[in-house]
């Protein structure tokens, strides 16, 4: 029993090693320039002790994409359930809330954001094996569908004004993808976490202030 469990523990800090150094490599390289001898030098094993645990590179990529798309979608469920409550009273909050639930999960994983937004501006979907592909899109096609939801019971309930939802959402994540993006270009080798936020909140407000019904207007 206690040998198991030191086995199952020795396992698992192997592969959260090999996943940090995939996401060492992947900044630093790029998906499509990182190889898995480089990953495997990073992370101190041999490329057949990575391979014990992922297939490929796009397994590696796909598992450090999962955390960051989960949060995402606990974050937007958190919101929903603010909605239906009543926490959420007005046009303001539910769209600083919805653009909240995106950056969270760029505060708290920003290493697995950037290599996501190198992964999408380059156009990449189609290196991943097809199985691999459908998953994460399946993942992330869930996030949109439950901010499409909020932003159409929004609409319902006469907080914000009515507009294509698919569009709105990409309004709102192409907003804050961008504006991360162009900071970390403009700034890359300085901090730049308190300019990026201040851009963001001023994106924020406007987009909310462009759609929020006003009290007296409903």
């Amino acid at each position: 029993m206690v040998c198991q469990l030191r086995r199952d523990r020795e396992k698992a800090l192997r592969i959260q090693s090999i996943l940090d150094a995939a996401k060492k490599v992947f900044t630093s390289k790029g998906y499509l320039k990182a190889t898995m001898d480089e990953i495997a030098l990073a992370a101190e094993v041999t490329k057949p002790t990575i391979y014990l645990y992922f297939k490929a590179k796009d397994d590696l990529f796909f598992t450090l994409m999962l955390p960051l798309v989960d949060d995402i979608r606990q974050q937007l469920l958190k919101v929903e359930n603010n909605l239906l409550t009543g926490k959420i009273g007005n046009g303001t909050s539910l769209i600083t809330a919805i653009f909240n639930a995106f950056y969270h999960a760029y505060e708290i994983l920003p290493s697995t954001f950037r290599i996501m937004q190198l992964f999408q501006q380059q156009g990449l979907m189609g290196e991943l094996r097809p199985e691999v592909r459908s998953a994460l899109n399946d993942q992330g096609r869930t996030n949109f569908i439950i901010c499409r939801k909020l932003l159409t019971r929004g609409m319902e309930m006469g907080y914000i004004k009515k507009v294509n939802v698919y569009e709105m959402a990409d309004v709102i994540w192409g907003s804050l993808v961008g504006i991360i993006q162009l900071e970390d270009a403009k700034f890359y080798d300085r901090k730049t976490k308190r300019l990026t936020e201040n851009t963001l909140r001023l994106a924020e407000r406007l987009i909310a202030e462009a759609m929020t019904i006003k009290t007296e207007e409903r």
